[in-house]
């Protein structure tokens, strides 16, 4: 993977040629990464990025390329995506319970997790297994190439400045009533939708980073850490759930009672963490944020020309 390659389009760069250079990319490694047989776990994350940050991307372009467009390549994505998250899964609660062991350092709590982790990585070892042995991979990496192909019949004929904007609004609007239903709606279903909202938006950003630079790189940064808090406010939940649910069980009461309070602890002091990063992401409504981006990227066009005439 090349470590020089970033989700921006160049600051000299025509919008068409960086869009498709980007997403050429993201499908490409996506096509290699999918077939790796050594660190698996590590691709196969990649690869689930990789997918939401195309998926992002065409939100970015909806609005030019037209809602029949986005929703047919939209489809193809989105059943992608669900084909490799089993096998990304369970990664990732590894990781958590890792994560509450050093925490907690209770003996009993961890013998407790050892077996789920365990557990885990059993199941995380036979998905895999399937997975090679099902030659499915090889079935993904050709649908990634097609896909990549049929990007390209895509036409950017309008205004880039017009429909990006239009975009941006659109997903902003989108994070900001997630951030503000929160308030009145506390459950975990509109925590995951708001951190998928605040994903394709911090993608989009991210791909204009140089192209408009100055106005956003800051708010990149804080979007960033809101996406992150509220990665790890997801796993917690799906974990607790688990536990409430008895599909993981603890036998121990004393043991389920202290992670119990220490889930409900956590989970209560990262909710306040993205409540306070949301307010700070999205205290003005979504036709100031990007009026404020336009003036922004309008006041750094106006000073290269000024360099440029001295």
């Amino acid at each position: 993977m090349s470590e020089e390659f970033s989700l921006e389009i160049k600051e000299r760069e025509y919008f068409e040629e960086g869009i498709f250079r980007v997403l050429d990319k993201l499908h490409s490694d996506s096509a290699r990464f999918i077939t790796q047989t050594k660190r698996q776990h590590f691709y196969i994350h990649e690869v689930r990025t990789n997918i939401k940050k195309i998926r992002g991307l065409l939100r970015l372009l909806r609005h030019e390329i037209g809602d029949d467009n986005f929703r047919e390549m939209n489809k193809y994505y989105r059943e992608l995506a669900m084909e490799v998250a089993p096998l990304r899964d369970d990664t990732s609660q590894i990781e958590l319970l890792q994560e509450i062991k050093s925490k907690l350092h209770n003996p009993a709590v961890t013998k407790a997790l050892d077996k789920i982790i365990s557990q885990h990585r059993r199941n995380r070892k036979n998905a895999f297994e399937n997975f090679k042995q099902s030659g499915h991979a090889e079935d993904i990496k050709q649908m990634m190439l097609s896909l990549q192909q049929m990007m390209h019949s895509l036409n950017f004929a309008g205004d880039p400045e017009s429909f990006i904007l239009k975009s941006l609004q659109h997903i902003y609007m989108q994070a900001r009533g997630a951030f503000e239903t929160t308030e009145f709606l506390n459950n975990d279903e509109i925590y995951h939708y708001w951190r998928k909202q605040v994903k394709y938006l911090t993608y989009h950003l991210m791909l204009l980073n140089k192209a408009w630079p100055n106005s956003i790189r800051a708010y990149i940064s804080d979007l960033s850490i809101l996406g992150s808090t509220l990665g790890k406010l997801h796993d917690l939940n799906l974990f607790h759930e688990a536990i409430k649910n008895k599909s993981i069980l603890i036998p121990e009461k004393q043991s389920r009672e202290k992670l119990m309070r220490y889930l409900y602890n956590r989970r209560l002091g990262l909710r306040k963490r993205v409540q306070a990063l949301g307010e700070q992401c999205f205290a003005e409504s979504s036709e100031a944020f990007v009026l404020r981006i336009f003036k922004n990227w309008e006041n750094s066009i106006m000073q290269k020309k000024t360099s440029k005439a001295f």
